[in-house]
C-alpha cells in the first residue's frame, strides 16, 4: 500500500520534470498550501498562548505523523549511511524547531503575519547560497532572477 502523499503525487501521472503537474510540483504546491495555513495559524496561536507553549504543542501535534511514519515501509529505506542520516535528521529538527520558536517570538512581539511569514519564507535563499557553496550546485539565469525577485518582494512587503 502506498503512502497517501505518494498517491497524491501519482495522480499527476508521469510527466517531464519541467511540466507544471510533475509529481514534485504537485507535492510542492501541496506543501505551499499546507505551510500557508500553518503560517496563519501560527499568528492566531501566538495571540493566545506563548511561543514556547506553541512550540511544545506543535511538537506534540507531530506525534500522529511520527506514528504514521513509524509503521511506514519507507522508514527503513536508506540511500546512504544510516548513522549520518540520523545525525542530519536530528540537526534538521534542532534547526527547524529553533527557527519555529524564533518565528513565533517575532509574531508574538508585534510582527504582522503578512510580513513575518513571507520574510521567514525566504529561508530557502539561505539553502540556495549553501547549496551553491557546499554542494557545488548552480543556478541558471531564470533562477538567479527568481532569487532577485524574492529579495525585492520581501523589501516591498516590508514597506
Amino acid at each position: 500500500m502506498k503512502e497517501p502523499v505518494e498517491q497524491v503525487a501519482e495522480m499527476a501521472g508521469p510527466r517531464p520534470a519541467g511540466r507544471l503537474m510533475a509529481p514534485w510540483m504537485l507535492l510542492s504546491l501541496l506543501t505551499v498550501a499546507l505551510w500557508g495555513g500553518w503560517g496563519l495559524q501560527s499568528k492566531i496561536i501566538v495571540d493566545r498562548i506563548s511561543p514556547w507553549t506553541n512550540q511544545v504543542l506543535f511538537s506534540i501535534g507531530l506525534l500522529p505523523l511520527v506514528l504514521w511514519m513509524a509503521f511506514s515501509r519507507n522508514l527503513r529505506r536508506t540511500a546512504g549511511s544510516k548513522k549520518k542520516g540520523v545525525t542530519y535528521g536530528l540537526i534538521t529538527g534542532l534547526l527547524g524547531g529553533t527557527g519555529n520558536i524564533a518565528m513565533y517570538l517575532a509574531l508574538a512581539r508585534g510582527g504582522k503575519a503578512s510580513i513575518v511569514i513571507p520574510f521567514v519564507g525566504l529561508a530557502p535563499l539561505v539553502t540556495v547560497v549553501l547549496a551553491l557553496a557546499l554542494l557545488g550546485e548552480s543556478l541558471n539565469r531564470a533562477q538567479i532572477m527568481g532569487v532577485g525577485l524574492a529579495l525585492i518582494s520581501i523589501y516591498l512587503l516590508s514597506l
